[in-house]
């Protein structure tokens, strides 16, 4: 059975927005990228309906925060090669903690 999905989200508001983080990430020499990360992440999911329902994230920053910021500085200490679980522990965390409203 098919489940239509739409998409409430606008351009203008994640671009304004990415372009202050990426700004807040150069300046603090990317201690700000997580927040970049969790905060794109949080927009997309949570601006997704499925059949009229929302998606609701339920993680809490704090705890991406630390993680993700062992998970990035073990990435720059190995020259890239932990980069591949960064990126899957990123996608696990997040769909891990999506619930369907209602």
């Amino acid at each position: 059975m098919n489940k239509k999905v739409t998409f409430t989200g606008s351009f203008g508001e994640y671009f304004l927005m990415s372009l202050g983080l990426l700004v807040l990430s150069v300046i603090t020499l990317g201690i700000a990228l997580p927040y970049w990360i969790y905060w794109s992440f949080q927009y997309f999911f949570t601006k997704l309906e499925i059949e009229g329902k929302r998606l609701n994230f339920v993680g809490s920053f704090g705890e991406y925060f630390l993680t993700s910021l062992g998970l990035l500085i073990l990435s720059v200490i190995t020259l890239g090669i932990a980069s591949p679980y960064y990126a899957y522990w990123s996608f696990q965390y997040f769909f891990t903690r999506l619930e369907l409203e209602g």
